[in-house]
């Protein structure tokens, strides 16, 4: 039970001076480090030497290869700037930079149509989040006169109620669309169109994790809105189950497994609901190596695959010329689907064997989503690894011939192989980094003593069983199902039908009215233009009144 003595270990301030000072209110340029941020940034450091490491050999032939590794440091710069700011100011900086460069990154191959309109959509998408957060700064200004961390934390138990939730509902919904929640989700799977590195950086350790690194680093206001930590609870329960069976019906290697990261991004927002945020950056620590690993695997594939289609249907057969991406993509596939003894176990199950350990009545029922999102896990990494690797080839000869592994590209994945196997055993080293002595985080407790052991065992039960059910399917039994379930994931429950038809097409004709009646109707009347107008058009009659007096008056002289 080491895991149970925690750090205290005190935190590094460095402040640049006064950035801002308007009466009370005084916002330094300072950057902290604490047990919070170098926890953070330990994943993040390592996958980004590793994916910049194999962006310069995956991107070899590409004309814009310096620019493109240019962009990805500036990013990485960005995001060290969102976890150590030494206030919510500097945060949101390094939030809205992340967001930018990603448009950049995503839509890095300009001349494709389909990468432009998926830059567009993530930034659009992440602009709602980041309208949220300015929300929530401008209220945090009014209410707390400050924006430094130690301040809101100590002021917030004497704040009103109804300002602490709206404030945590507006940091919530940031969290939402940042994080890719059920609801902001759809420009998530749209990245995917953006180069692979691009994947394994913003997807896997960095820019999806900001979300539950910004609610972690706001658990103080949190804890005193219970009512918007249930609901934190139950949207991390619905987009984890919902996410999963898309995942189950979608066939592109790569939005599998950017689904995959919804999916265990909300069991890390299901840990915060329940107050456990040390569990929650456990996990994020934990599945930024794996994850990356994954998108790693299927950049190896895709690159190496003649045509560079992303169809898993198309591949098959693989393990005889891929076999090292094999290996790497099983071992993060294990890890993923917590199979005891790897990383992925020992973060994910203590959340899901805590939400039952939590003893309530919303811990009871999405402990049973939860071990259905891990069922579906595990059925959606089966079928990735079958089609890709087992199955019977489905491309041409001539595809085949050309198959290769790029061995710079191996590197940093076997880099990521070890910490997939091993980094989670040490749970003490990253579990007591950020433990926040709150009387309601210490479900661990109840988990470790109380929980029966078919309770613990039943996630590992369910998907180990369902696999082999599934493998024998696919190899003994296959048919191609076309039935509406079918196709109701597969088009990812019609989600972006019903944006586009219920949101988007009625703001754009809304937009376009008022652009033509307020816009260049009303406001060009009664704006500047109007009013310059107005002014030029009042000097020339008074000139003119005036011209025609003066004449009238010199006619009238001279007729006497």
């Amino acid at each position: 039970m080491n895991y149970l003595i925690y750090n205290h270990e005190e935190t590094i301030w460095k402040s640049f001076g006064n950035w801002l000072n308007i009466g009370n209110l005084e916002i330094q340029f300072e950057l902290s480090i604490d047990n919070l941020s170098m926890t953070v940034l330990v994943p993040v450091g390592i996958v980004t030497l590793c994916v910049l490491f194999y962006a310069i050999f995956y991107m070899a032939s590409d004309p814009k290869r310096n620019l493109f590794l240019i962009v990805l440091s500036v990013f990485a710069l960005f995001m060290v700037l969102l976890l150590t700011g030494g206030n919510y100011l500097l945060v949101f900086i390094g939030w809205e930079y992340v967001g930018v460069i990603s448009y950049i990154l995503i839509s890095f191959w300009s001349t494709r149509i389909a990468a432009m309109k998926s830059g567009l959509s993530a930034i659009l998408m992440n602009r709602m989040g980041d309208t949220f957060f300015v929300i929530a700064l401008g209220i945090m200004i009014i209410n707390y006169n400050a924006l430094d961390f130690e301040t809101i934390n100590s002021l917030t138990k004497h704040l009103d109620s109804n300002i602490v939730n709206i404030i945590a509902i507006l940091l919530t919904l940031a969290a939402v669309a940042k994080s890719a929640q059920l609801g902001l989700h759809s420009w998530l799977l749209n990245a995917m169109e953006g180069p692979t590195p691009v994947s394994a950086l913003l997807h896997a350790a960095t820019m999806v994790c900001a979300g539950i690194y910004v609610l972690v680093r706001s658990y103080s206001i949190l804890e005193y809105s219970p009512s918007v930590l249930i609901f934190i609870c139950w949207l991390g329960g619905f987009t984890t189950i919902i996410s999963g069976l898309i995942a189950l019906f979608t066939n592109d290697i790569k939005r599998v497994i950017a689904l995959s990261t919804m999916s265990q991004l909300s069991i890390m927002m299901l840990a915060i609901g329940i107050s456990n945020y040390d569990l929650a950056i456990y996990h994020l620590y934990c599945h930024a190596f794996f994850k990356a690993l994954l998108f790693m695997g299927a950049g190896s594939i895709i690159h190496s695959v003649l045509s560079e289609t992303q169809d898993m249907r198309k591949y098959g057969g693989l393990i005889n010329y891929l076999p090292f991406s094999y290996i790497a993509i099983f071992i993060a596939s294990l890890s993923l689907m917590a199979i005891p003894g790897l990383t992925g176990y020992y973060s994910k199950d203590i959340i899901i064997e805590s939400l039952y350990g939590s003893y309530s009545f919303s811990g009871y029922i999405l402990y049973y989503i939860a071990v259905g999102s891990a069922t579906l896990t595990s059925l959606y990494s089966i079928r990735l690894l079958y089609l890709t690797f087992l199955n019977e080839p489905k491309g041409n000869k001539y595809i085949y011939n050309y198959v290769h592994e790029n061995t710079g590209m191996l590197i940093p994945m076997i880099v990521l192989i070890f910490y997939s196997i091993f980094i989670g055993y040490r749970r003490d080293n990253v579990i007591g980094h950020y433990a926040l002595n709150l009387p309601t985080n210490n479900y661990f407790i109840d988990t470790e003593f109380t929980i029966p052991y078919y309770i613990k065992l039943l996630p590992l039960i369910m998907g180990l069983t369902l696999s082999i059910i599934l493998l024998y399917y696919y190899e003994y039994n296959y048919k191609l199902s076309n039935s509406k379930i079918y196709n109701y994931f597969n088009n990812r429950i019609y989600y972006d039908q019903l944006l586009n038809n219920i949101v988007i097409r009625p703001v754009l004709t809304l937009a376009g009215s008022m652009n033509k009646y307020i816009d260049q109707g009303l406001l060009k009347v009664l704006g500047s233009t109007g009013v310059s107008r107005a002014i030029t058009f009042i000097n020339i009659t008074f000139i003119l009144n005036l011209l025609y007096l003066f004449l009238n008056f010199n006619y009238s002289i001279i007729n006497e």
